[in-house]
């Protein structure tokens, strides 16, 4: 469990008792700081059968990450409990915790692929340049907790004001490409809320594939344009101020240390974000006759 995530610590007891009418009594392991779900996770996985994550989507993919580290397959059930939760609307499970054990104790496993960041931490939903993370950057603290996810509209409204180009350089497949951006994105996840918004076209979780997306955005209006007419509508077509590629390994990078970066909705450090896919290669628990976007 993640106690700083939106949702979870108002929530935990009713979690733990939903195991307990289910007939499991579970080991309750909270996180402090980044990284401590990878600890757990990986300290956890010998002496268990299934691993529940109470949190975010970074949360998630933090214990994820543990699970890979020591070896094991098994499987995750997700309790969303932040924000966004977009591993959780993709997997059709419950957004309300106590109702996603009971449907979860009683679920399958289904397998999507997975991303792997610089070589080790594992990605469900995506990492980006710029203008995607300015917008985690500023839904943060109180306007996240009042508005939950309605605070990415805010933040990312207020980004796209004054957007911050820089010069980027991707590579995909062995692919090369250079040009001024405001966003880059690669993405496992191309399809959020519900599979309202489409980031990357044809974009699905069990493709064998990563999308990229590039953006160019220079004022607002370019901005609705790509938000609306690209991801909400789905009328593609050419323009040159977006760029779409798919391929198994995706590098983007620049050398603009004044850019921020996120990977699963986390603020991050590095400026050069190399992803390789992993095929099928997360097993989650998922309702009973649920539907993967």
């Amino acid at each position: 469990m993640n106690p700083v995530a939106r949702r979870a610590a108002g929530v935990e007891a009713a979690v733990v008792q939903a195991f307990l009418s289910g007939g499991v009594t579970p080991t309750v392991e909270h996180t402090r700081a980044p990284g401590d779900g990878v600890r757990a996770a990986r300290a956890l996985a010998a002496a268990h059968d299934r691993l529940f994550v109470l949190g975010g989507d970074g949360t998630v993919m933090e214990a994820a990450t543990g699970l890979a580290e020591a070896g094991s397959s098994m499987p995750i059930g997700i309790l969303p409990a932040g924000t966004g939760n977009q591993l959780a609307r993709a997997l059709s499970i419950p957004l309300a915790p106590p109702r996603a054990v009971s449907q979860l104790l009683a679920g399958t496993e289904r397998r999507i692929d997975i991303g792997i960041l610089n070589g080790r931490r594992r990605v469900g939903i995506g990492a980006g340049l710029g203008l995607d993370a300015a917008m985690i950057a500023g839904a943060r603290g109180a306007l996240k907790r009042h508005l939950g996810p309605a605070s990415y509209v805010v933040s990312g409204t207020a980004a796209a004001l004054r957007p911050r180009r820089f010069a980027l350089r991707a590579e995909v497949d062995g692919r090369v490409i250079e040009r001024e951006c405001t966003v880059a994105m690669v993405l496992n996840l191309g399809r959020i809320f519900n599979g309202l918004l489409e980031l990357a076209p044809g974009a699905s979780l069990v493709d064998g594939l990563l999308d990229l997306v590039i953006v160019d955005t220079r004022h607002l209006a370019d901005a609705l344009s790509f938000s609306v007419t690209e991801m909400l509508l789905r009328r593609r077509h050419a323009d040159p101020r977006w760029t779409f590629a798919r391929g198994r390994a995706v590098c983007v990078e620049t050398l603009d240390s004044g850019i921020p970066a996120q990977v699963d909705g986390d603020l991050i450090d590095d400026r050069r974000l190399s992803l390789e896919v992993a095929p099928l290669a997360a097993r989650l628990i998922v309702p009973a006759g649920s539907q993967i976007i």
